[in-house]
Order: C-alpha cells, then sequence, then structure tokens
C-alpha cells in the first residue's frame, strides 16, 4: 500500500496517510494565520486512511466551538484540525509531509493579508469552499 509520512519538527509526532487525501488547499482565515502564518496549506483526510504512529506530544486546542487543532507541545508544531463532534476527516497540514500534494484552491480569500499571488489560476473562495474541494482526490502512489 502505498503511503505519505508525516511528523512535526522534533519527531516526538510521527504518522502516515494511506491510499489517498484530498487535493491540498490554501487557507487565509484568520485563525490559520494566528496559528500558523499568513496562510496554511492543508489536506484533508479520511480518519481510516491516517494512522499516528507516534503521538508522545501530541496535545489538541478547542479553537472554536467547532473545531479543534492538534500541535507538538515539545516543538508547538502545527500540525492537524478536525471537527470537534462526529469527526469523519481530519485535516493536514502539508508542510510536514515528507512528499508534496498537488494544490487545487484557495479558502477565506476575502481575509488574505499579502500581496503575493500564488497560485493565481486556482479556483477562489472568499470564504468557505462548502466542500467544493472535497472530490479533488490525490491518489498516493
Amino acid at each position: 500500500m502505498a503511503f505519505i509520512k508525516g511528523y512535526c519538527l522534533c519527531k516526538s509526532i510521527q504518522f502516515k496517510i494511506n491510499s489517498e487525501c484530498r487535493k491540498s488547499v490554501f487557507c487565509h482565515c484568520t485563525m490559520c494565520q494566528r496559528s500558523n502564518s499568513e496562510f496554511s496549506l492543508y489536506t484533508k483526510v479520511n480518519l481510516k486512511n491516517l494512522i499516528i504512529t507516534k503521538k508522545n506530544s501530541l496535545k489538541w486546542y478547542s479553537s472554536s466551538k467547532a473545531y479543534k487543532r492538534g500541535f507538538c507541545s515539545k516543538c508547538g508544531s502545527s500540525l492537524f484540525f478536525q471537527k470537534q463532534v462526529s469527526p469523519s476527516h481530519i485535516a493536514v497540514a502539508t508542510g510536514c509531509l515528507d512528499k508534496s500534494v498537488p494544490t487545487v484552491g484557495h479558502i477565506y480569500y476575502q481575509d488574505k493579508k499579502n500581496k503575493l499571488t500564488i497560485g493565481k489560476n486556482l479556483k477562489k473562495f472568499k470564504k468557505s469552499s462548502e466542500g467544493f474541494f472535497d472530490n479533488h482526490i490525490y491518489k498516493i502512489r
């Protein structure tokens, strides 16, 4: 089975994504700006395809009523975000992966701060894409 490995900066958290994931999406929301940088790049993974092999320092922060964010309490790496209730998927920061995942678009583009243009031909949504990108699947080889 093909997979992509991922880990935090200090490698206290390690995981792999099996089989497939959603193609990556840039997020410019204010929560991503405050927890990462001016934007984040995430893929979305079905929970059955994510295997966390080491989670010594994995901590969760409730960033809103709807979502929580997973990070390494040792090195501070921001790795995941997930629905608080009945999650079936998890968003994974692509910067922590050992392979690239193709990018398909932007969300919360109205909150974008920097004039830097990344992927100017990618689909852009002012706010949430309401699942528009969920059918853009990347098969891991």
